[in-house]
């Protein structure tokens, strides 16, 4: 179901139009198709392009019209990037003059051209016509300020040094954010003991700890010094742990491989031959620590092949072969009745 507000010029309220899309397999594409060439249409508007009217001027065809003029094409030169937009990029005087300072050369060129300019040409035609053959680069420039560095492994990336014959290690704030985001058990170590001990002690010990090396996936081993405060967190429950993580994931049911998991036979039976039995953490924690890490970095960046507009799991495409015809109620006969007289 799509629905659509059209409110003509001189009226008080929007009219309201409901289309319901019936196709059995691409309803949902039908619809999808409609919304972009109105988002498009909108764009288009917004912008100061003209919309045709529908014809006649029946409100009722007010979408399919737009949805018509939009599918014939955007005007010649016109740009729907937004931001990036050649006219924008164009006379954004912050981003040309960002660019200068960050491309020296362009910077000598750009200063060399406007020194040696003819006198009929005013600073605005000039700095005009120069910027007009290099909007690639303002492009690329407004992109690169735009982006945002994403996360990492920060356990790994903190390091000591060496600084007057003393190992030194210095943490930033943004360092102990991204900890506390990775690692829950850090987070709730830290609030159950700052401010009983002082908040650089608490990462001195932490960085000695055995938490910290289990953290990284280091194995531990009996020559490590013990921490009574930070050691009693590395009896949290791992499985546990990610049990509540899937916990907070959609599943679908028809794809849930752990959704018998109660009812597996092997945990009634013989034990599994000691080649299909999961190994322990304690043994291979470098792997386990990764896995678990790059599974956490994974689930803080948004798809971009996804549409956000689509069920949740699988399509319907999908979801309708995998489902189980027995399992579907019988459709009525939608039969025509023929009323016979003799």
């Amino acid at each position: 179901m799509l629905k659509i507000f059209v409110q003509t010029p001189g009226t008080p309220a929007p009219e309201t139009h409901v289309f319901n899309f019936t196709s059995p397999t691409v309803a949902r594409a039908e619809a999808d198709a409609i919304k972009d060439a109105l988002s498009k249409a909108i764009q288009q508007a917004k912008a100061g392009g003209v919309v045709p009217a529908a014809p006649g001027g029946s409100a009722s065809s007010a979408a399919m019209a737009i949805a018509s003029a939009v599918s014939s094409g955007p005007q010649a030169g016109a740009s729907q990037d937004g931001i990036y937009d050649d006219a924008k990029l164009q006379s954004d005087a912050d981003l040309q003059q960002s660019l200068l300072k960050a491309n020296l050369q362009l910077s000598k060129t750009f200063m060399e051209s406007l020194r040696t300019k003819p006198d009929s040409i005013t600073n605005t035609q000039f700095t005009s016509q120069f910027w007009s053959s290099r909007i690639h680069l303002l492009r690329a420039h407004a992109i690169e300020k735009n982006q945002s560095r994403g996360s990492y492994n920060v356990l790994a990336s903190i390091k000591p040094e060496t600084k007057d014959n003393a190992l030194r290690l210095s943490i930033s704030k943004e360092q102990i954010q991204l900890i506390f985001n990775q690692h829950a058990i850090v987070r709730r170590a830290y609030d159950e003991n700052v401010p009983k001990m002082n908040e650089s002690e608490f990462w001195v010990k932490f960085f000695q700890s055995r938490l910290f090396k289990k953290l990284k996936g280091e194995r531990i081993t009996e020559t490590d010094p013990t921490n009574p405060v930070l050691d009693k967190y590395l009896q949290v429950d791992d499985e546990a742990e990610r049990a509540k993580r899937l916990m907070g994931t959609h599943v679908p049911h028809i794809i849930d491989i752990e959704g018998n998991e109660e009812n597996h036979s092997q945990r009634k039976g013989n034990q599994p031959d000691f080649t299909m039995r999961p190994a322990s953490s304690d043994r291979v924690p470098i792997i386990r620590t990764l896995n678990t890490l790059s599974e956490k970095l994974l689930s803080q960046v948004a798809p971009n092949d996804i549409d956000p507009s689509l069920p949740i799991g699988v399509d319907e495409e999908t979801y309708n072969s995998l489902a189980l015809q027995d399992l579907r109620d019988e459709n009525a006969d939608d039969r025509i009745i023929l009323n016979i007289k003799d």
